[in-house]
């Protein structure tokens, strides 16, 4: 439970407590004891909203409510009177009726039309990220975070750079290599991260229980996880925590191969079926190109006429282009030409 603010609160409702049994006694004391309890309720309700939103609906409400009071005027000099002579006005409704609605609708308009985020997008946009070790290796998180498809503020466990550090005095050139992309993502999420919300180093303690702690940290704080660690990612959502996977991203930011779309690649190895040949696009993707064994090794164009979408990834079927075809074609007329000419010499 945070403490900050409380020592301030504490002195609010002994002095008016005080200022009550002084004036009269101890139930006026009561009296003003329960008054703070209802100050200091209102003013943490609206401390958690966002300042723009309260001066929105003031300036709403006001705006009411002077429509309200010259309705009212108006009534008034027109001698028009509802109830009896003594007593409160019920007049007076229609200020505060029409204060509430304007209020509401300067609050709702300025979210739809952009000048104020709504709840749940302010939510989203303060809440922290935790980046593990692993996120930071892959690489990818600090392309997005440079292409605006990931915003912070980015918490960084402190423990990252030791390890690090140790996978590059590692023997293992693979462990090396690792050590050196995720320095690099480490560098460049920092750059990145000043223009989308910041990033900090966050000590979670001694390595055999950091993962526990960054769990109980993330649920603390209503934070969220992102990682290519399966294993880690499962074991968060089984305990409830907002989980963002690698994998699912970097598939969906893929590029869309449409049928009928040209591509360019070199198959390099045989497919399943007889006749087929297998390439890869630059992300990844695997291109199965019909009649294609012939071609392996060499830059062909091909063109998509089947894509399938699965969890694993994306399989596109393709032929070869019809340019391509015909040059493949005239290949072995110029050859038997060429042959033609030698025997007539």
């Amino acid at each position: 439970m945070k403490t900050e603010g409380w020592g301030a609160r504490i002195v609010l409702l002994l002095v008016l407590c005080l200022i009550g049994v002084s004036a009269v006694d101890w139930r006026m004391g009561l009296l003003g004891l329960g008054i703070g309890i209802v100050a200091i309720a209102i003013e943490a309700f609206f401390i958690r909203l966002p300042i723009e939103e309260v001066l929105y609906t003031l300036a709403g409400g006001t705006a009411g409510l002077v429509l309200g009071m010259l309705v009212m005027l108006t009534l008034r000099l027109g001698n028009v009177r509802v109830g009896p002579e003594e007593g409160a006005d019920p007049l007076l409704m229609i200020p505060l009726a029409l204060s509430y609605a304007f209020g509401h609708v300067a609050l709702v308009r300025g979210r739809r039309l952009g000048l104020l985020k709504a709840p749940a997008e302010a939510g989203r946009a303060s809440s922290p990220m935790l980046v593990d070790l692993a996120a930071i290796v892959d690489g990818r998180v600090a392309d997005m975070v440079i292409a605006g498809l990931l915003s912070g503020p980015f918490i960084v466990p402190e423990g990252v750079r030791p390890s690090l550090e140790a996978m590059l005095k590692s023997r293992d050139i693979v462990q090396r290599g690792r050590a050196r992309r995720g320095t690099e993502t480490l560098e460049r999420l920092e750059e990145a991260a000043g223009r989308s919300g910041g990033l900090e180093f966050r000590d979670f303690g001694e390595p055999d229980r950091e993962k526990s702690r960054m769990l109980d940290w993330i649920r603390k704080e209503g934070s969220s996880l992102l990682s290519s660690d399966a294993d880690f990612l499962d074991q968060a959502s089984r305990e409830g925590a907002r989980v963002i996977r690698l994998d699912e991203i970097g598939a969906a930011t893929r590029p869309v191969i449409l049928p009928g779309e040209k591509l360019k690649l070199r198959p390099v190895r045989k497919g399943k079926n007889a006749g087929q040949a297998v390439g890869y696009l630059n992300d990844g993707t695997m291109v199965v190109v019909e009649d294609g064994e012939e071609h392996i090794g060499k830059a062909v164009e091909v063109t998509a006429h089947t894509t399938f979408r699965a969890s694993g990834g994306t399989m596109v079927f393709a032929r070869l282009s019809q340019a391509e075809e015909e040059q493949l074609q005239e290949q072995p007329r110029a050859s038997e030409g060429a042959a033609a000419d030698d025997e007539t010499d």
